[in-house]
């Protein structure tokens, strides 16, 4: 027990005696750096280095020359706090999925926040790498599969960080090499759809959302050309190439979709007749229709009423009755329609007579002087174009011609009526020579309120219009005799024949 308390006073007493040394030390030696001294002071005393500068301690401990202690000066507060370094970003991929085109455009890769990178390939096959630098790789495609794009880089002598990007290429490729388009089809189009990628996937980069069905239509880089756009046209249309037909023949379609070329023959047919409209009368020749376009193909011919024509089957077509078909030549699974409108032959002459008039440039409207010469209403051109061929319309009044009304009421009570009401030129109602009659105005106190009437001259056809028919009618706006087209309506109020034989 006292030998206990013997080491422990003895263990005390150093104590002292070196803390003794130290301040002696601080005042004999002020300018000495005793970061050491203190150092070891702490080990002894197993404690931890005081917090704080050494200066601080110093200006505490300080005597004046007088030794005094020295009170510190009053200056600025300042913080020991460290200040830590800004946070380096860790390296990232600007992608880590693309979807490429084997044998297309190169991609560039970028890297991001790094100071070095290497590149590592698990199937070299698919793509190549080249410019490999710290900030990017440039990927080039080359042939369809998956792979993934290992990246190893760092950033400011940081520990390296393992990237990685997924990568699919996909051969891209056309649904047709050689299309064909038939004029005669009610859409005389085609689209031909891309195969290969997947459309909605992310492609090289744009402005854009990126998927590949934007690019086809807005990037510079997808481009497509018809070698004779007299021929066809195309043109990229929601993920598809959309063809137009525009006139018989051959021609190449040739694009390319980010470097991959691909091209295809467009045929463009055109079945055509020699007649689409033939107006005529009972009793007239024979009427032969040709296919044209259709090379070696056979037409299967048909008549839809044999009563008013019929026709063999190497479209020779006889006239057998008053009235309006169609005849149909079936090619290839396409269908030529011509329509054959019969008269009587009293009814022709009325045609003919009616469109030498109106050729006539001194002929003048007038209701004053619709009987003189050169001068004609509705109703008198009608009467007077009939008169010739014995058919007044009940009229016997020497030199004066019928009101429209009178003479719509005449065919009603005689039977000489077609329709009550206006018909589809397509449904083949009218025959040249019909006379049809209007209501503009509203009640006139006449027959149905009839204030007008013109002559059906016949059926006609072109490829902008398509099917139509027109009349001749002496015209108070346009001032004279005028053949204008048929337009069926609400205003047509009845169709006569007065004509039958």
């Amino acid at each position: 027990m006292n030998d206990r308390k013997t080491r422990t006073e003895c263990s005390l007493f150093l104590i002292f005696m070196l803390l003794f040394i130290v301040a002696f030390s601080r005042n004999a030696y002020a300018a000495s750096d005793s970061s050491a001294m203190d150092a070891a002071v702490n080990e002894i005393l197993d404690m931890p280095p005081e917090s704080g500068s050494d200066s601080a301690a110093e200006t505490v401990t300080g005597n004046d020359d007088d030794g005094n202690p020295v009170q510190p000066d009053a200056g600025p507060v300042t913080s020991n706090t460290d200040v830590l370094p800004a946070a380096v970003e860790a390296p990232s991929l600007a992608a880590d999925t693309l979807n490429l085109l084997a044998g297309g455009n190169s991609y560039k890769l970028q890297v991001q926040n790094a100071d070095s990178a290497s590149y590592q390939l698990s199937s070299p096959g698919v793509v190549q790498l080249s410019e490999e630098t710290a900030q990017s790789v440039t990927i080039t495609p080359s042939a369809a599969g998956n792979t993934v794009l290992t990246v190893t880089a760092a950033a400011d002598g940081q520990a390296q960080t393992v990237l990685a990007c997924v990568i699919t290429v996909s051969d891209l490729s056309v649904s047709q090499d050689v299309v064909e388009i038939y004029m005669n089809d009610t859409e005389h189009s085609a689209d031909i759809s891309i195969q290969g990628p997947d459309l909605d996937a992310v492609y090289y980069g744009g402005e854009w959302d990126d998927d590949l069905r934007d690019a086809l239509d807005y990037s510079s880089e997808c481009l497509i050309q018809a070698g004779n756009e007299e021929v066809a046209k195309a043109c990229f249309l929601d993920g598809a190439i959309h063809i137009s037909g525009i006139a018989k023949g051959v021609t190449n379609i040739r694009g390319t979709i980010f470097g991959v070329p691909f091209s295809m023959k467009v045929r463009v047919y055109h079945y055509t007749l020699n007649k689409y409209a033939i107006n005529t009368y009972k009793g007239s020749t024979q009427k032969t229709l040709k296919v044209k376009g259709a090379g070696t193909q056979k037409a299967e011919w048909s008549s839809g009423n044999k009563n008013v024509a019929e026709v063999s089957k190497n479209g020779v077509v006889t006239i057998k009755g008053i009235g309006a078909t169609k005849i149909t030549a079936k090619v290839n699974g396409r269908k030529l329609i011509c329509i054959v409108a019969v008269s009587s032959k009293t009814a022709a002459r009325v045609i003919k007579d009616a469109r030498a008039i109106a050729a006539r440039e001194n002929v003048r409207y007038s209701q004053a002087y619709r009987m003189s010469q050169n001068y004609y209403d509705c109703s008198s051109l009608v009467y007077r174009c009939y008169k010739p061929y014995g058919i007044r319309f009940g009229y016997t009044t020497p030199g004066w011609a019928p009101t429209a009304a009178a003479e719509c009421l005449w065919c009603v009570s005689t039977g000489h009526t077609v329709a009550s009401q206006s018909v589809d030129i397509l449904s083949c109602k009218l025959v040249p020579g019909d006379t049809i009659y209007y209501s503009f105005n509203g009640n006139n106190g006449r027959y149905l309120n009839i204030d007008h009437t013109a002559v059906f001259a016949g059926y006609a056809y072109d490829e902008a219009s398509g099917y139509y028919g027109t009349v001749i009618e002496a015209s108070s706006s346009k001032g004279s005799v005028v053949e204008r087209m048929y337009y069926p309506g609400q205003s047509i109020m009845l169709i006569g024949r007065p004509s039958k034989k």
